[in-house]
């Protein structure tokens, strides 16, 4: 009976928190966007302080690290990383101090990075990061209720012969997708990397998942969402990167991915989930999410949140510090952006949107390569909501960044390359502009959102 609780009401408190907007102090928001201006209006100083000794935790760590190994694993998988992830964590933890402390305020330099559209805007009371650093706190730890206590499996399971049929993977890849939505596509693609190591899924079908089914998850959504204006509407937000994922997952499985052929990692002996004969699919779910929440303890479910949130304050954080800095930096200061994207603009200008608001959109639609949170960053001043929703729903359905999740594909043994990462993006950025022409159309003509 109280693994039936669990379940249930976990649960449903996890679904109530991320997806439920409710109206405190006459705003309509989420309840992670209540808590950010909960934060933001009453303890910012605070929370300023808390973030800076993160920061400098991050960059005495990393370097002590790189000449240190500890007798704790869980302190060397947190601060030991790849050279250019270490290089992105030094440079994201000085930037962020650099700005909050104002160094080297007057000189050339100095000027270039505390501007307040770039390093600026990353940092500082108003700063974006301020914003993730809260968000992912609260999100990360409030997580669990949503990945460890049945409903993943049981919606899993419960959806897996539609899944077959509709994705050509097998049914139980949906907890792999379920768990990246609600919780962080680098999460998935590991996940799906050890599961196609295992034998469940052959070479195919691990491509199909990893690259289709593996977005960063409704935390970070959040984050976006409120720094774009659309925390009102958050379940309709993330609802359009839902569609439009499952759209392109949907034409994905039926191309030739001659390179990902159906065999099987090492010769593996493929792996299946099988419904018992004497209950239905509905009754072997919601065992199976029961059971779930009795292997599961509450304790045990926040101790392992808590070391995610670590973990994403050490390796995640500053290298969007970094990264956004630097791109912010190189939109503001040269017309690369602009020349790369170039192509775009008519095509923006074509379906209607302003000449100004079409050169803020196609800089925007090509930056989310180097990492997710920039065409947020590069579009967030612009007047036309329909614009900001248009660019913020792309960011994620392009899926791939290389500041982490395109790093992460080229490391697992699916066999993808640099490349293959890089037609990924593109693949997705084409196919995903006409569906969401028809989606913010849809969305703008039911007054949703204003053109």
């Amino acid at each position: 009976m109280i693994n039936k609780f669990k379940f249930i009401f976990l649960s449903l408190i996890g679904f109530i928190f991320f997806l439920v907007p409710f109206t405190i102090g006459g705003e309509s928001r989420i309840m992670i966007s209540h808590i950010i201006y909960l934060v933001t209006d009453n303890i910012l100083d605070g929370f300023l302080l808390f973030t800076a000794v993160s920061a400098w935790i991050v960059l005495v760590g990393t370097v002590v690290f790189m000449f240190y190994t500890s007798k704790s694993n869980f302190l060397n998988n947190i601060f030991k990383a790849s050279p250019i992830n270490v290089v992105l964590r030094l440079v994201g933890s000085f930037l962020y101090l650099m700005v909050l402390n104002n160094w080297f305020d007057g000189t050339t330099v100095g000027e270039m990075i505390l501007d307040p559209d770039t390093g600026g805007l990353m940092a500082g009371g108003t700063g974006l990061l301020t914003t993730l650093y809260i968000t992912f706190f609260v999100g990360i730890l409030a997580l669990p209720l949503l990945t460890h206590f049945g409903i993943v499996e049981f919606v899993g399971i419960l959806l897996g012969p539609i899944v077959e049929k509709v994705f050509r993977v097998p049914g139980y890849s949906m907890i792999d997708a379920i768990a990246s939505f609600v919780g962080d596509g680098t999460i998935g693609i590991v996940v799906t990397d050890k599961q196609y190591q295992r034998g469940y899924y052959n070479k195919r079908e691990a491509y199909i998942i990893s690259t289709s089914f593996s977005i960063v998850g409704i935390a970070f959504a959040a984050a976006v969402a409120e720094e774009l204006g659309f925390s009102g509407i958050f379940p309709i937000f993330y609802g359009s990167i839902v569609i439009v994922t499952l759209v392109l997952a949907f034409i994905t499985a039926r191309m030739p991915l001659k390179k990902f052929e159906a065999t099987y990692y090492e010769d593996k002996t493929p792996k299946s989930v099988d419904v018992p004969d004497d209950k239905t699919i509905v009754e072997y779910s919601y065992d199976s999410a029961v059971e779930q929440a009795e292997q599961t303890s509450i304790l045990g479910a926040f101790v392992e949140a808590l070391k995610n949130v670590v973990n994403i304050y050490v390796g995640f954080l500053p290298v969007i510090m970094a990264v956004g800095t630097l791109s912010l930096i190189v939109a503001e200061y040269t017309p690369f952006f602009d020349i790369i994207s170039a192509p775009l603009v008519p095509v923006y200008d074509f379906l209607g949107y302003s000449s100004e608001v079409a050169a803020q959109m196609a800089p925007a639609s090509v930056a989310g390569f180097a990492d997710m949170y920039l065409p947020a960053l590069f579009i967030s001043g612009a007047e036309s909501e329909a614009a900001r929703f248009f660019i913020g729903v792309l960011a994620f359905t392009q899926l791939v960044f290389m500041s982490e999740t395109g790093m992460i594909l080229v490391k697992t043994k699916i066999g993808l390359n640099f490349w293959d990462v890089v037609k990924v993006f593109l693949f997705r950025t084409v196919l995903s502009i006409p569906i969401l022409i028809v989606l913010v159309n849809i969305l703008a003509a039911m007054g949703v959102i204003s053109s």
